[in-house]
């Protein structure tokens, strides 16, 4: 009986101080170079060199941004800046900034594939603005 005390009282002891042995483990949680920005789409409007993104703002406003098609190319050595995936069932179409370090990296839209869906439009030419040498867009959230 007296052993059973004995080896429990050192489990318990062992339990016990068990912390100031343990060493403390160096680094913890880091930040992320990554952050997004993600808004709702009402309206897309397609046109041949962009896409025109018509968003929800905050306080039921709504912004637009002109995306370049030529975004969506792979390049050798590059990050493509945009990103077109299909959108899953049960869930609302809308756009994704990503940032790096706080600059500009690429843009997803999550939209339905199907063109003939509610959420796309025609944009008339001669009036979507020239986005030739555009390098980055933001969103006015």
């Amino acid at each position: 009986m007296k052993l059973k005390k004995i080896i429990l009282a050192l489990a318990l002891a062992a339990v016990a101080f068990s912390p100031l042995f343990a060493q403390e483990k160096k680094g913890g949680h880091r930040k992320s170079e990554l952050s997004y920005y993600s808004a709702p789409i009402y309206k897309i409007l397609d046109s041949s060199k962009a896409y025109v993104v018509i968003y929800g703002k905050a306080h039921n406003k709504m912004g637009t941004v002109t995306i370049p098609k030529d975004w969506a190319r792979n390049r050798p050595g590059e990050v493509k800046k945009l990103t077109v995936r299909g959108l899953p069932t049960k869930l609302n179409p809308y756009i994704t900034v990503v940032k790096r370090s706080g600059e500009f990296e690429k843009v997803l839209l999550t939209v339905p594939s199907n063109h003939n869906n509610h959420l796309w439009g025609r944009a008339n030419e001669t009036k979507v603005e020239d986005v030739s040498g555009l390098e980055s867009i933001e969103l006015d959230i």
